[in-house]
C-alpha cells in the first residue's frame, strides 16, 4: 500500500472519529461550545482529507487551489471589511462605545502583526518576549473566536425549532425601548416569537403560551415586557394568551424568571423555545444550558450592518463565561514567559 493511500486512510479515520464525537455531543446538548470546537476539528480534517484526495485524483487540485486562494483572500480582507462595517455602523447608529467593536477589531488585526514584527526587529530579548506574549494573546482570542463562529453554525443547523419542534411556551427576550415604544430590533424578536407561537397554536389550539420577558430601565416609562405584550396585541395575539415577566435585567434573569413564571402556571417541565436576535442566540443557548434547562433558541433576523458589531459584543461576553480556559491558557503563557525571562537573566539568551 502506497504512502499516499495510507495517509488518506489515516485522515479518513480521524475524520470519522471527530464526526462520531460531534454526533455524541450534539445528541447530549447541542448548545455547548464543545460542539463548536468539534465542528471546527471536523472542518479542518475535511480540508485535510480533500487536500490528500487532490494529490490522488486528477483535476481535483484545481478547485482545491481556487478554494484555498479564496480563503486566503477573504482572510486578508477581513480587517478592512471589519473597519468598513464599523464606519457604516457609526454613520447609521451614531458614535457610542458599544458601536466601535468591529472598527477596533479591524484596526487591531492590522496593528497586531505590525507591532509584532517591530518588536522582533528590535533584536532585543525583551522585545521578543513581548512579541511572544502578544502572539499568545492573539492565538487564544482567535481560536475562541473561530470556535464561537463554528458554534454559531452548529446552532443554526441543529438548534431552534429542530431542537424543540413543539414548544409549550415561546419566551421572547427583551431589549431596550425607545421613548417607551418597541424599536425595530425588538419588534423583529416579537414577530419571530409570534410566528413560532402561531405555528404551534395551529397544531395545539389554546395550549402554547407566549411569554414576554424584559424589565424596566431607568429611562423607560414601562417595562420592556409590557411594551412587547402591547405590540403583540396589535399583531393579533389575544392578551390572555400572553404572560408578562417584567423584572429581568440580564439574559440570565430572562431565563431564570421566565422559568419561575412558567412554574407558577403549573408548567415546571415546559418545553420552551427562547426567541432573541441572531447575534444573541449562541450566548443565550450557552446560558440556557449552563442553567440546567433544556430550552432551545430561535433566531430573529437583524440588519447586516448591526449584526457584526453586536456579535463581537456577544463574543466578549461569552469569553467571560469560560474563565477556566482563559486561566489555563494564561497560566501556560505565564509559565513560558517566566522560563524565558529566567534564561535571559541567566545569560543563556542574548540577541545582541
Amino acid at each position: 500500500m502506497s504512502t499516499d493511500v495510507t495517509r488518506l486512510l489515516t485522515d479518513t479515520g480521524g475524520l470519522a472519529l471527530w464526526c462520531f464525537l460531534l454526533g455524541v455531543c450534539l445528541h447530549r446538548d447541542n448548545r455547548q461550545l464543545r460542539n463548536g470546537f468539534l465542528a471546527l476539528l471536523v472542518a479542518l480534517w475535511s480540508i485535510r482529507l480533500v487536500s490528500r484526495l487532490a494529490d490522488l485524483v486528477p483535476g481535483l487540485d484545481v478547485p482545491v487551489t481556487l478554494g484555498s486562494a479564496a480563503l486566503i483572500v477573504f482572510t486578508g480582507l477581513m480587517p478592512f471589511l471589519l473597519v468598513l462595517n464599523g464606519v457604516v455602523l457609526l454613520r447609521r447608529e451614531g458614535i457610542r462605545l458599544g458601536n466601535v467593536l468591529s472598527l477596533l477589531a479591524g484596526l487591531g488585526l492590522v496593528a497586531a502583526p505590525v507591532v509584532a514584527v517591530a518588536l522582533v526587529a528590535t533584536a532585543n530579548p525583551w522585545g521578543l518576549l513581548a512579541a511572544m506574549l502578544l502572539f499568545c494573546l492573539c492565538l487564544y482570542l482567535g481560536v475562541f473566536l473561530v470556535i464561537l463562529l463554528a458554534q454559531t453554525a452548529v446552532q443554526r443547523i441543529w438548534g431552534g425549532r429542530r431542537a424543540v419542534p413543539h414548544p409549550d411556551a415561546v419566551v421572547v427576550h427583551g431589549s431596550g425601548l425607545i421613548d417607551g415604544k418597541v424599536p425595530p430590533l425588538l419588534a423583529s424578536r416579537v414577530r419571530r416569537g409570534i410566528r413560532a407561537w402561531r405555528d404551534e397554536d395551529r397544531l395545539r389550539p389554546g395550549v402554547p403560551l407566549l411569554v414576554m420577558s424584559g424589565g424596566q430601565g431607568p429611562d423607560e416609562p414601562v417595562s420592556e415586557a409590557q411594551a412587547m405584550a402591547d405590540y403583540a396585541v396589535t399583531q393579533g395575539v389575544a392578551r390572555e394568551r400572553i404572560l408578562v415577566e417584567g423584572r429581568s435585567a440580564t439574559t440570565q434573569e430572562n431565563i431564570a424568571l421566565s422559568r419561575e413564571l412558567l412554574a407558577r402556571q403549573g408548567m415546571p417541565q415546559a418545553r420552551v423555545l427562547l426567541v432573541t436576535s441572531s447575534f444573541h442566540a449562541v450566548r443565550t443557548a450557552v446560558l440556557a444550558s449552563d442553567m440546567g434547562t433544556t430550552w432551545a433558541v430561535a433566531w430573529a433576523r437583524t440588519a447586516w450592518y448591526f449584526s457584526v458589531n453586536a456579535w463581537l459584543r456577544e463574543y466578549v461576553a461569552v469569553l467571560t463565561y469560560r474563565r477556566t480556559a482563559a486561566l489555563v491558557w494564561a497560566g501556560l503563557t505565564a509559565t513560558g514567559a517566566a522560563a524565558y525571562t529566567a534564561l535571559v537573566v541567566a545569560g543563556y539568551i542574548s540577541l545582541r
